[in-house]
């Protein structure tokens, strides 16, 4: 969009076209559509005007098998829990390190396209999370990405507390999913092949890093998809931490919108209302493309009742400032 630089904060890729075709499974959309891979991502960022993405390395669909599995775990009781998590752990934790090595290579390849690798319990314990930050590191991360329910594990876990403190120490931010999983887009129009857990639990609900948050004072925490659920939440989050930061991920609900989450989203109609609340300084542009199709997002951003200088702020400037990109 002439006059407003884009940056994304909030994209995925895949290593290859089918890759991305199978991961995220759009009707109608072509092979020569699609620009998710490392070959096309820069044409496509070209030709949109964007001059970064955050790039968030995540296991692609058909290869989290394991994390299915690893979802039904609460029914058991500790001992086999503890048993079962183990092994299917280090299967999750092979592939974490193989997209984590490829997304940093991306990185080097492509200077435009910022790398967050992946970490989640699954690598092991408390020491081995801190070795995989610090080696992807050396290796050109930008940050950490965080699913904890994808990868069903609570933010504020004992274990995961000295990754925290190291990311801290590095300077190296932390961008986390904080909505429901699985929610209604990922069981309907991209199906899965499990249904959703019960007992079940929203491992990524805002309130659950109110703890990290307090610990690590230093640490730039960025809580993915504010008009998702409980978005009340993140407000109390951010009049409370002041390194707390959101991205606008899947964007609003609105007449022209479905939202992803249609459980408690918020509002295009209050959505600028609820930004200056928390502070428009703190907020980034991102979409979770390509899953979700970035350009009405884009579009309802800009016809917000934002002054430019606002726009200006969530489309670019604060990413800049935040992520250091």
């Amino acid at each position: 969009m002439k006059g407003f630089e884009v940056i994304d904060v909030h994209v995925h890729l895949a290593r290859t076209i089918e890759e991305e075709s199978n991961s995220w499974i759009v009707p109608g959309r072509r092979a020569c559509d699609r620009w998710a891979t490392p070959e096309r991502v820069v044409s496509y960022m070209d030709s949109n005007d964007i001059s970064k993405i955050v790039f968030l390395v995540l296991m692609p669909r058909q290869f989290r098998g394991p994390l299915a599995e690893k979802a039904t775990l609460t029914e058991l009781d500790e001992d086999q829990r503890q048993r079962k998590k183990k092994e299917i752990g280090e299967q999750i934790a092979s592939s974490i390190r193989e997209f984590n090595k490829w997304g940093c290579e991306v990185g080097r390849r492509f200077p435009r396209v910022n790398p967050f690798i992946c970490v989640s319990n699954d690598l092991g314990d408390a020491e081995a999370m801190v070795q995989e930050v610090v080696l992807r590191a050396k290796q050109g991360a930008k940050g950490v990405k965080l699913h904890p329910g994808m990868f069903c594990f609570s933010p504020d876990d004992e274990e995961l507390l000295p990754m925290y403190k190291k990311c801290q120490e590095l300077g190296l931010p932390v961008l986390a999913d904080s909505g429901p999983w699985p929610h209604s887009h990922v069981l309907t129009t991209y199906p899965l092949f499990y249904q959703i857990p019960q007992p079940h639990i929203d491992y990524g609900e805002p309130k659950n890093f109110a703890r990290v948050l307090e610990a690590f004072p230093r640490l730039t925490l960025i809580l993915a998809h504010l008009g998702s659920a409980w978005w009340d939440e993140r407000i109390e989050l951010a009049e409370k931490y002041p390194n707390v930061y959101f991205d606008t991920a899947q964007g609003f609900s609105a007449p022209d919108r479905i939202p992803v989450v249609p459980h408690r989203s918020l509002a295009e109609e209050d959505s600028v209302r609820v930004m200056r609340k928390i502070g428009v300084e703190r907020i980034m542009f991102g979409t979770d493309s390509p899953a979700i199709t970035p350009q009405p997002q884009l579009e309802q951003l800009l016809r917000l009742s934002l002054s430019d200088e606002e726009k200006r702020m969530i489309l670019a400037e604060n990413a800049k400032r935040i992520l250091h990109i």
